[in-house]
């Protein structure tokens, strides 16, 4: 179930990205490589051996950075790493 909701929050993102044409190359750059090695950790490894890898961080770190400029793109994002969290990532 949590990783199901871990899958669904990387489709909100990724549609989100697509919704914010103001958010920088660089910014975007950065979120969709972290979902492509999120994605990639759950196919080749199963939620029950991730390791974070800092991914949890970086999304944070993300999160906080967008609370102004794109609120609902940054509650996005800590979705995302309360859904890794919630999978002891």
């Amino acid at each position: 179930m949590e990783r199901q909701q871990l899958h669904e929050r990387l489709k909100e993102l990724h549609a989100e990205l697509e919704d914010a044409p103001s958010v920088d190359a660089e910014s975007r750059e950065l979120l969709r490589s972290l979902v492509d090695d999120i994605r990639e950790m759950l196919k080749d490894s199963g939620a029950e051996t991730l390791e974070p890898h800092g991914v949890t961080d970086q999304l944070r770190e993300a999160a906080r950075r967008f609370e102004e400029s794109h609120p609902t793109l940054a509650t996005t994002v800590g979705r995302v790493a309360d859904a890794l969290s919630n999978l002891g990532i």
